[in-house]
Formats: C-alpha cells, structure tokens, sequence
C-alpha cells in the first residue's frame, strides 16, 4: 500500500511538473505575441528598428540583472560559457529580431510570421540528426498540423520579396540555434534569469555595434518610449517563461508549443489595428491548436 500512494505521488508530481512546463511555454506564447504589435506601436511614432532592439534588450538586460541579485544568483561563468552565451545572445536574439524586423519592411507580417514558424521544424530535425532523438509517429502529425494551420494564416495574395524570404528564412534557423543551444549546451542547467542576464548582455552589444556601425544616434522620444518600456517588460517576462518551459519540456516540444504565437498575435494586431480576418484564418487556428494534441500524446 505504501508503494502504492508512494507511486501515486510521484504520478502527481510528475504530472504537475509537465502542466507547469506547457503552461509556461503558452504563457511565453500569449506575450511575444502581443509584443509585435506593441513594437510597431513605437515604430509608428518614428522608432528605427536598431533603436527598438537596443531598447527592449536594455530593459531585459537592467531586469534580468535585477532579478539575479535579488535571488542572490551567481553571476560568475567559464570561459566556455561565455562563448555559448556569445553565439545564442547574438545569433539566437539579435540575428533573429533583426532579421524579422527587416522582413516587416520588404513583406506582410502574416507571411513573415508563417516563414518564420519553420524554426519548430528546424528545431526538431536538429534533434534527430546532431542529438539522435526519436522521431516519433506524433510528432510527425504536430508538424503537419501546424505547418497547415500556419500556411492557412498566411494571405495567399501577400506579394513576395526574395529579401524578405531571406531574412524570415535567417530569423527561423537563427531562433532554432538559440533554442537548441538554451537546451543542450553547456548553460542548460544555469538559472533562468543568468541565462536570460548573459543572452540580453551580447544581445543588447551587438544592437550597439550595429548603430554604431551606420553612424546612428539612439534616439528615443517620450511618445516611443512608453511603448518600448511595455515591450522590453513584456520581451523579459516571455523570454523568462519560455526558458523555464524548455527547462522542463526540451526544446523540440518547446518549439511546437509556441506556435500558439501568431495566434496570439494575428488575434492582437486584428483588434488594435482593424485588420480584416479571414474565414481561413479560423481554421488556421484551430490546426495549429490541434497540433498540441500529438505533443501532448508524447509527454
């Protein structure tokens, strides 16, 4: 009997535990994709693209360092850690935020997005090939689902730019890199709010080099920056719950989760910026929610 409900805890736990990992992954899902809107909100008033990265990684560098004094969280790394934090701060975020923020300029944001939701598919066959990780009948399904669903929200009528597919192409594979490296690197046991102190550090100097490098001021008017400091609390809070999803699901089932995203943020910008939504969008949706089915199936 008492192995029994010495079993039966364990169930529990183990249930809570994973429960705990999808809630934050959809949480980490709901805030970035509010955060587009909010962005081009600061973009509208006459905010540059390099000016809004500098600004939300600032604010969730300033935070994360907050956050780790007042846990009292070591801040002391390796020289090896402090390279894999080198690659995943400027490919896994600068690369990506910049990158998509150029494909906004040369492309419609629902095409950009639906290129961009490759990295799920990236991540996962990154696992199978470099990590020997199991493709399993399930997850083939959560691909297809949500592949279907993303292409649905996609505007058939969208005019395409080469440029455009290029930079949305680079921010997928530069997002898979950051989400592999947070999960099966050196730094995959490190407190979240160090990972996220480190990643927004070389993030947030490389969104310096590269004003720097176009000889740009950072310029910042009260009007922009109510909604840059919304955004960096909002980038901050996501990009903290989406560690600790990873931390608990993996990266691969992670991934998939989050494209819960351009939901959240077709969903968004319809109602702040009155864009037309399409009967296909609908069942866009409901695809990519029903591809959490299979993942669910898994855990």
């Amino acid at each position: 009997m008492l192995n029994d409900d010495r079993k039966d805890f364990y169930r529990s736990f183990l249930f809570l535990f994973i429960f705990m990992g999808y809630f934050y992954v959809l949480l980490s899902s709901l805030l970035f994709g509010i955060l587009p809107s909010i962005q081009n909100k600061a973009i509208l008033n006459g905010a540059g693209p390099l000016n809004v990265l500098f600004v939300c990684n600032s604010i969730c560098l300033i935070g994360s360092l907050f956050l780790c004094l007042y846990r009292h969280v070591d801040l002391r790394i390796t020289k090896k850690e402090i390279l894999i934090y080198l690659l995943s701060g400027n490919m896994g975020l600068f690369v990506t935020d910049l990158c998509l923020n150029l494909a906004y300029t040369k492309m419609p944001v629902g095409l950009v997005t639906m290129i961009h939701f490759a990295y799920p598919v990236l991540v996962c066959s990154g696992a199978v090939l470099f990590f020997k990780e199991k493709l399993s009948r399930n997850k083939i399904i959560a691909i297809f689902l949500s592949i279907s669903g993303l292409i649905l929200l996609g505007d058939p009528k969208a005019s395409y730019s080469f440029e455009g597919v290029l930079f949305a192409l680079i921010s997928a594979f530069a997002y898979a890199l950051n989400l592999t490296i947070v999960d099966r690197s050196l730094i995959a046991e490190h407190h979240v709010f160090l990972k996220n102190f480190y990643l927004y550090l070389f993030s947030t100097a490389s969104s310096i080099l590269a004003n720097a490098s176009k000889l740009q001021t950072i310029q910042i008017v009260p009007d922009q920056m109510i909604w840059l400091l919304i955004a960096g609390i909002i980038l901050m809070s996501g990009s903290i719950c989406l560690t600790k999803g990873i931390r608990i699901l993996g990266s691969s089932n992670a991934a998939f989760i989050s494209t819960m995203e351009p939901i959240t943020s077709l969903l968004v910008s319809t109602f702040l910026y009155h864009y037309d939504f399409q009967p296909r969008s609908i069942f866009g949706c409901v695809l990519i929610i029903l591809s959490l089915i299979p993942i669910i199936k898994d855990d």
